[in-house]
């Protein structure tokens, strides 16, 4: 395979080309006469073919020259951006910044902050894909995106974890319905209603259903619907309940347009947050996202029951036989 050409011969070569003097491209290079003509004849001797000829004291290119000098030109101008390229990664650590997220946590929480993001780094490029359900250490083994915004993933050493807020899980019910009324709810009661599963908390599901089989309650499913709004309305409209962490149902409470009573004398919490590659620490673009949401997290935390990491509050007793 032949060699490639020498980019300091080609620049060499391009200059010369140029200024038609050795003397100015060995001061342009601040290399000497000599070393400018030992290049240009291992150029030559490198392509095969003559490149410059000698008239009247000033270097001219040869037909071959001329052909050559184009390519150079490019190889140089391409090898000038890639320098720039890699200059804007090195200090932002990237220009594009893909991330995935599971479809509420992303329309909750990400919409105010990627505006936030884009005003501090106009120029990376965000690519956001919202999920239902976001298999963590799937998407980044195969590579599909750079962080991803979920729940806390099952254990695997290949990625890291960042969690940035914890928050515990509630009975949903319309502010009209009886356990609303009254502030309370029996197991037998519980078991019995009809409940909406919200399908796209996984592991999360998992959690509260194990936490009700243990004392004995298995959900009545009557409907599984993929849209967290579609299933406020279905609650707000009907005697059925769901269970929901705080995050999701905040506003509405807010408003009182849903009531929420804990589910039981011991709290069933999650940790949401980012996943990455363990391997690769955090590009200066992911980790101003981190820091934004953050921030944002810690504004929504004052008005409603979620909580940063490493925040501890109140258990409060609900569930009864």
């Amino acid at each position: 395979m032949e060699e490639p050409l020498d980019s300091r011969q080609l620049k060499a070569f391009v200059i010369l080309a140029k200024s038609g003097s050795y003397t100015e491209t060995a001061n342009q290079l601040f290399v000497t006469h000599s070393a400018i003509s030992h290049a240009m004849r291992a150029l030559e001797s490198s392509v095969g073919c003559r490149l410059l000829s000698n008239m009247n004291k000033k270097v001219m290119l040869t037909e071959a020259g001329e052909a050559l000098l184009q390519h150079a030109q490019q190889v140089l101008e391409e090898m000038k951006r890639a320098r720039m390229t890699l200059t804007a990664l090195n200090k932002w650590g990237s220009r594009r910044l893909r991330i995935m997220a599971e479809a509420p946590l992303g329309w909750h929480f990400l919409t105010g902050v990627l505006v936030e993001f884009h005003r501090k780094h106009p120029r990376v490029q965000v690519s956001v894909e919202l999920l239902n359900y976001c298999d963590a250490p799937a998407l980044l083994g195969a590579g599909r995106t750079d962080i991803v915004f979920c729940e806390r993933p099952p254990l695997d050493d290949r990625f890291e974890f960042i969690g940035l807020f914890t928050d515990n899980f509630h009975i949903v019910v319309s502010p009209t319905h009886r356990w609303a009324v009254n502030g309370a709810v029996t197991a037998s009661e519980l078991a019995t209603a009809p409940f909406i599963l919200h399908r796209s908390l996984g592991e999360s599901q998992r959690m509260v259903r194990e936490y009700l089989a243990n004392r004995n309650v298995i959900l009545n499913t009557v409907a599984e619907m993929d849209s967290l709004d579609a299933i406020k309305d279905f609650v707000r409209q009907s005697e059925a309940l769901t269970i929901l962490p705080t995050w999701a149902v905040r506003r509405e409470l807010r408003e009182g347009s849903l009531a929420a009573l804990p589910l039981g004398s011991k709290r069933v919490e999650q940790t949401w947050g980012f996943a990455h590659w363990r391997h690769r620490p955090l590009s200066h673009a992911e980790a101003s996202l981190l820091e934004l949401c953050r921030r944002a997290i810690a504004a929504i935390t004052k008005t409603a029951g979620i909580r940063p990491m490493g925040v501890e509050v109140n258990t409060i007793n609900v569930l009864r036989a």
